[in-house]
């Protein structure tokens, strides 16, 4: 067997044990929507929406992204000796806990004034939430996809089981919605504890600032990368709450919903490449896996976006049959953020996150601006338009300055733009017809 072959070999079994790792608990959001509506009423399923959504906000703020640095510097070949990986689990460890601190302390000056409803479980989730992804990547950094594999699998189980306990047997209804979070993630935060034997690498006399500087200056700037995409899907929805009301809101909903799998997916396909890029001192790899990427991107998001008539018509009532004609630019937007994520990889081997937020800020700027103007002519197409094109400028920013002097690939161009240009030229077609 050559080696091409057995880095295939590798590549394959990589992205099917993160599959199985990362979907299950990716695709649970999804699934636990019905049972969550069927014993929750709807201002309980509002408020637990909104809980995440602030934690989802502040997870970031108070974790550093240090999670992120310490699976860069894990992989890095300069820690390649036990000492090393100490000073770096050490030292991101006790990153997190200062952060989670100084936010824990203004958090309970805020709420000493106001009033804030379920304060106990947000300041809990908010932890978890931050121990987690940085015990996870711990593991991905020292190359255990096996356990990190198990450790999804088993968080997707507890989470089941605890909300199962917690809502239909003991009728604790939202509450029990934030117990079976913390319990399921407390579980899993302490296996990986046990796994990484994190008594063996904490030690207080690895604490370095030096380190501890260098590591948040890779992980800072991808704090305002993080916000920006949560801002552009806040701004959109008081953007067509504004415009058009809650119905609109609604169907925008639906009509997300599709593309949002597709999000599942890649994000599952980005961890194996990341591992192997980041590792690997040559560009010529991320180079080759680049162009079958797009092309796999393109392609999918192209065929999803033709499908995209028939799945509604099968998988939605008939009230909402005309979300339809949104998904396709929703679709081409998701394979444009897959690609920019790709490029973005390039900026982390170099440990140069400060592009990706510049970029990524660029992008959201454009999407909201283009929002506001296009929901007043072309309603819900504009914010649909407007998401794929927030993430096309990230994209295109991305790729001509990475290539710089070879950026102007021809055949690059038209793989990227032929399906923007044939789904709008579709849209004034249209638009142009209804107008006699």
């Amino acid at each position: 067997m050559n080696i091409s072959s057995l880095l295939k070999k590798k590549m394959f079994k990589e992205t099917l044990t993160y599959s199985v790792g990362s979907f299950g608990s990716k695709i649970l959001s999804f699934l636990l929507v019905p049972f969550y509506t069927y014993f929750l009423t709807k201002k309980e399923l509002g408020e637990y929406d909104l809980l995440l959504t602030t934690i989802s906000l502040f997870a970031p703020l108070v974790s550093l992204q240090i999670s992120d640095a310490a699976y860069r510097w894990l992989i890095d070949k300069e820690y390649i000796n036990e000492e090393d990986k100490a000073k770096v689990i050490t030292n991101s460890i006790i990153t997190l806990f200062i952060g989670y601190f100084v936010f824990s302390v203004g958090f309970y000056i805020y709420i000493f004034f106001n009033d804030f409803q379920y304060h106990t479980y947000f300041i809990i989730l908010i932890f978890l939430n931050c121990l987690l992804p940085l015990l996870q990547n711990i593991l991905r950094g020292q190359g255990n996809t096996r356990q990190f594999a198990i450790n999804g699998i088993v968080t997707t189980f507890l989470m089941v089981v605890f909300n199962i306990i917690f809502i239909y047997l003991l009728k604790l209804n939202v509450e029990g919605v934030f117990l079976a979070n913390i319990v399921a993630y407390g579980i899993a935060c302490c296996m990986i504890l046990y796994k990484v034997n994190i008594v063996q690498y904490f030690r207080l006399k690895y604490w370095d600032l030096t380190l501890i500087r260098s590591m948040a200056s890779y992980s800072l700037p991808l704090i305002p990368n993080l916000m920006s995409w949560w801002a552009i899907s806040s701004a959109s929805k008081f953007i067509i709450l504004h415009y058009m009301g809650a119905e609109g809101n609604g169907l925008y909903a639906v009509a997300s919903r599709f593309p949002a799998l597709l999000l599942v997916i890649n994000s599952v396909l980005l961890l194996p490449l990341q591992d192997r890029i980041l590792k690997e001192e040559n560009n010529t790899t991320f180079n080759r896996l680049l162009n079958k990427f797009i092309l796999f991107e393109m392609i999918l998001a192209f065929i999803l976006g033709i499908l995209s008539p028939l799945m509604t018509e099968i998988l939605v009532s008939k009230e909402y049959f005309e979300t339809w004609q949104y998904m396709p630019y929703l679709y081409l937007g998701v394979g444009f953020n897959a690609i920019a994520g790709f490029l973005g990889l390039k900026y982390q081997k170099e440990k140069n996150t400060l592009k990706i937020t510049l970029t990524t800020l660029l992008g959201a700027v454009v999407s909201i601006v283009l929002s506001v103007v296009l929901i007043q002519y072309i309603g819900l197409q504009g914010i649909s338009i407007s998401f794929l094109i927030g993430f096309l400028v990230v994209l295109l920013v991305r790729y001509i300055d990475i290539y710089k002097k070879d950026a102007f690939n021809f055949k690059f161009f038209i793989i990227i733009l032929l399906p923007v240009v044939s789904y709008l030229s579709i849209l004034i077609i249209k638009k142009a017809i209804s107008c006699f």
